[in-house]
């Protein structure tokens, strides 16, 4: 009966927290301020690179990928599809050389310099999506069991806790216009899924769907909290 309660509770903490409106854009730039325009006669150039801080659920990461590289190609080709469907983009090519392109002004080599202008010099698009600084945590809500006195000095037992788990992926997203090589829209993308039943994965899927999903959203509405 225990057991069962404490399912049950782990069940409706995970639909409250995916069900509740919150905060899911951090906005570097103001949407408001910005010159991008979305729609389907807009194509885009969508690029990614390695950079991902690894802080929670690294047995689920290292289970789903050999490499850091793998990540990043499913979650870019996720967004790239997502962003057509919405009509966001009409079209969306994604180029892979950006991988190689260090975030690090202190390391950027002249040749990388080369690979950066030529995405702008040789691009068609619109516009130029930079996806990097991907960020897989975690957060804890609700409190854990209390040690209580149980009745007729027969010792003390746990106290049923409402503590439940997610998984946060947030992404950092670049607009840049292709023809001013102006970056119009700048924000971090943040995905969370609920654990429920001891299903890391699960969640891990679901955060990363949450956050390219939360991406398009703000694209076509500007909105942080929804």
């Amino acid at each position: 009966m225990k057991v069962r309660k404490w399912l049950i509770a782990g069940i409706v903490a995970v639909q409250l927290l995916s069900s509740c409106e919150a905060v899911r854009i951090s906005e570097i730039s103001n949407y408001k301020d910005s010159e991008f325009v979305f729609g389907s006669n807009k194509t885009a150039l969508l690029v990614g690179n390695d950079d991902i801080s690894i802080n929670e659920f690294t047995k689920t990461f290292s289970k789903k990928y050999k490499q850091k590289h793998d990540f990043v190609k499913q979650y870019d080709s996720l967004c790239a599809i997502t962003l057509k469907q919405e009509n966001i983009f009409g079209e969306i090519k994604h180029d892979k050389s950006f991988e190689f392109v260090s975030n690090d002004p202190l390391t950027f080599t002249q040749e990388q310099q080369k690979k950066v202008d030529s995405l702008f010099t040789n691009t068609k698009a619109d516009y130029l999506i930079r996806i990097s600084g991907h960020e897989i945590t975690n957060s804890i809500q609700g409190s854990p069991g209390m040690p209580v006195a149980m009745s007729g000095g027969g010792g003390m037992r746990m106290s049923a806790g409402t503590q439940s788990e997610s998984c946060i992926i947030n992404s950092h997203f670049q607009i840049y216009d292709i023809k001013t090589r102006k970056k119009v829209l700048d924000f971090v993308s943040k995905g969370s899924g609920g654990v429920a039943f001891f299903a890391f994965e699960q969640a891990f899927v679901n955060a990363m769907n949450n956050s390219v999903k939360n991406s398009a959203v703000y694209l076509k509405t500007g909105k942080l909290k929804f």
